[in-house]
Parts: C-alpha cells; structure tokens; sequence
C-alpha cells in the first residue's frame, strides 16, 4: 500500500441544531416535544417533523435536515479512510463538532438524532473513558488553523475536475464538502476558506448531493492510495 497522507474531512454547514427559540413555542413543536417527553430547547430541527413551523426561519431551505450528514458520516466511517482520517463537522449555526477517528455511528436515523440531541446538551459523548464526539470550543477558522493543511480541497461546482486531482502522501489535505440540501455557501464560511488557498475541486457543473460528493471523494482517495 502506498503511503497515506493526513486527510481531514470538515463537513460545512451541517443542520445539527435545537429548536430556535423563535419557533419554540409553534403548535408543531410542542406537539412533538409532548410526544417525546422532551423540552422543546432539547430536540433537534428536523424539516421532517417541523416543516410547517420552519417556513419563516432565515435560509430555512438549508436547514433542518440532519439525516444528510447521518448519511455523509456513515459513509466515511463505513470506508477504510473512516480509520484513518480526522473528521469534523460545522454546523449550520457555528457549532464545531469533532468525532474520532474509526467510530461506530448509530445506522438508524431515529438514534442517530438521538445521539445528537444528547450531544447538544452535554457537549460530549463519552464511553470506556474515551472520548467519541465532542463539541469543541472554536469556530471553521480556528479549526482550520489547528489543522494546519498543506492543502484545502473545496468541493463546489466551480472548481476544476476531481479527475484531475493531485494529493500528496507527504502533505495535511483538509476536505471540505457542504453538508445542506439547497442555496449555496454562507458568505461568511467562504470568506474563513479563502484564507487556507482552497483548490477549488468539481465533481461537475451541475450541483450534486452531498452524500454522492462524499462517497466520490472517497472511491478517489481509495483508488488513489490502493486503499481496500
């Protein structure tokens, strides 16, 4: 096997968030805080649910959609690089979440949310006194400077083609894939990437789902590296 670079993936925008406070008390919210026994604050956006509640949220397009980076995490904790590679997620409200390498994410939605709900509230997820998920004390910047990539792959529509991509084995490679299901990326998140010299890296001209970005960026990174 050929040598393996550092990889971290940094999933951007993600909707894990509560309950904003703005639409806590909607009938819709409160129906399903009564159904599950749980405050309102403590339960997680889901547009599945709260569909009618959320039309007046700000990017509300964006949100509430957390079974998106579900699918994304699994499947890069299913692959060989779920071992080896750090991973990180941004949230759409700021939130850095990191989890450790090689983790058993739950493969039921319903737990999965669960777990995240948990997370938001204790701010770590702990077992065997080790850490597995932890909210982490810094923004996408601080986050990216820790990280310290050599290079900074950004996956968006108007990059150059994934074909043509180069990694190398001695270098930190930050990846970063929008985890939202419409619109485009916050003006703010841009600005921070901008800062690390992105390679602006396309899968095409068209927009693609999230999760088929993820599992290209892996198939690449495996057949790259005889990863199997």
């Amino acid at each position: 096997m050929p040598a393996m670079p550092t990889i971290t993936f940094i999933f951007l925008e993600a909707s894990i968030e509560p309950i904003p406070k703005s639409i806590i008390n909607h009938p819709i919210i409160l129906k399903d805080s009564k159904r599950r026994k749980r405050p309102p604050s403590e339960i997680l956006l889901d547009d599945s649910k709260h569909h009618a509640a959320m039309k007046d949220l700000e990017n509300c397009r964006k949100r509430g959609r957390p079974d998106i980076i579900h699918f994304c995490l699994l499947s890069v904790f299913d692959s060989q690089l779920g071992e080896l590679s750090d991973v990180y997620v941004h949230t759409i409200d700021g939130k850095i979440i990191k989890f450790s390498k090689g983790l058993r994410l739950p493969r039921n939605y319903n737990r999965f949310v669960g777990l995240m709900e948990q997370l938001l509230k204790e701010r770590k997820i702990e077992s065997g006194g080790k850490t597995l998920i932890e909210i982490k004390d810094y923004d996408l910047k601080s986050t990216l400077r820790s990280i310290d990539p050599s290079q900074t792959l950004f996956l968006t529509e108007k990059g150059r083609k994934i074909d043509d991509l180069k990694i190398n084995v001695n270098s930190r490679n930050a990846i970063l894939i929008g985890a939202f299901p419409h619109g485009d990326f916050d003006h703010k998140v841009l600005e921070v990437i901008k800062n690390f010299n992105p390679v602006y890296v396309s899968l095409g001209s068209k927009s693609f789902t999230s999760l088929y970005v993820t599992n290209r960026v892996i198939c690449l990174l495996e057949d790259l590296f005889d990863i199997t």
